[in-house]
C-alpha cells in the first residue's frame, strides 16, 4: 500500500477509499478558504463546550441544582477564543490563508475526528462523507432544525431530536460542508478481525476497538473524538 493514495477529499476521491482495515482521521481543509467561515468554523470547535451541571446535597433530601453554560477563554486577559482567531486573520491574513491551503494542516493541527475501520471505505466514505451529505440537504431533520436554531450545540441537536453522536452530526452542527474534509487513512491489514463491525453505535464496539480506540485518543487528541 506504500503508493497507494493516501488523503481524500471530494466525492469523487472518497468514493476510490480502499475496503480494506485501518486508521483514519479526518481534518477541516477548507476547499475554497474564506476568513469569515474560516473564523466561524474554528471558534465553533472550541467555543461551545457544552454546560455545567453541580448539584449540592444537604440534609432531608433537600439538594441545590445549578445549570450553566460555559465559554472558554485565554490567558490572565480572559480572552474569548473567537476573537483570538479574528486577531490572528487581521494580523496574519496572508499566512493563515496559505496555511489552510496547503499540506501543513494535517501535519500542524489536531484532527477533527480519528478511528479505526475494519473497511475505511464502509466507515469513511459511506457512514460519515455520505450520512454528512444527506444531513446537509434541505429536507433532512437536522437542516430543518438549525434551520429554526442555528445556535444549537451539537448535544442540543442530539437531544432535541434524539439522535447519537456521530462525526457527521458534529460537522453539520458545525457548518462544515463534505467539500471541506479532507480524511488521511493508513490502511493495513494487521488489524485482527476482532475489531467487529463498523457501527456509530459505541455501545456496540468490542473491546478490541475501544482499547485501540482509547489508544488513538490519547495520542492524537482529536477536537470531536469520543470522550
Amino acid at each position: 500500500m506504500n503508493n497507494e493514495q493516501r488523503q481524500f477529499q471530494t466525492g469523487s476521491q472518497m468514493a476510490k477509499i480502499p475496503q480494506i482495515s485501518g486508521l483514519y482521521a479526518w481534518y477541516y481543509k477548507p476547499l475554497f478558504v474564506d476568513t469569515n467561515t474560516l473564523t466561524r468554523t474554528l471558534t465553533s470547535f472550541w467555543d461551545t463546550p457544552g454546560e455545567m451541571q453541580a448539584q449540592i446535597n444537604v440534609r432531608y433530601g433537600v439538594r441545590f441544582i445549578a445549570e450553566s453554560s460555559l465559554n472558554m477563554i485565554y490567558g490572565s486577559q480572559n480572552q474569548p477564543v473567537s476573537e483570538i482567531f479574528s486577531e490572528a486573520i487581521q494580523y496574519g491574513e496572508n499566512f493563515v490563508l496559505q496555511f489552510f491551503k496547503s499540506e501543513a494542516v494535517q501535519l500542524f493541527t489536531r484532527p477533527i475526528y480519528i478511528g479505526i475501520a475494519k473497511n475505511l471505505y464502509t466507515r469513511v466514505y459511506q457512514q460519515h462523507y455520505l450520512s454528512l451529505d444527506k444531513m446537509w440537504n434541505d429536507d433532512s431533520r437536522i437542516s430543518k432544525y438549525l434551520t429554526l436554531h442555528p445556535n444549537a450545540t451539537v448535544q442540543k441537536v442530539m437531544n432535541e431530536l434524539d439522535i447519537s453522536h456521530s462525526f457527521a452530526l458534529e460537522a453539520r452542527v458545525r457548518q462544515i460542508a463534505p467539500r471541506d474534509l479532507m480524511v488521511n487513512i493508513f490502511p493495513t491489514e494487521n488489524i485482527s478481525s476482532e475489531i467487529g463491525i463498523d457501527n456509530e453505535d459505541i455501545q456496540e464496539d468490542t473491546n478490541y476497538r475501544r482499547i485501540l480506540e482509547k489508544l488513538l485518543q490519547i495520542m492524537a487528541d482529536p477536537i470531536c473524538g469520543r470522550r
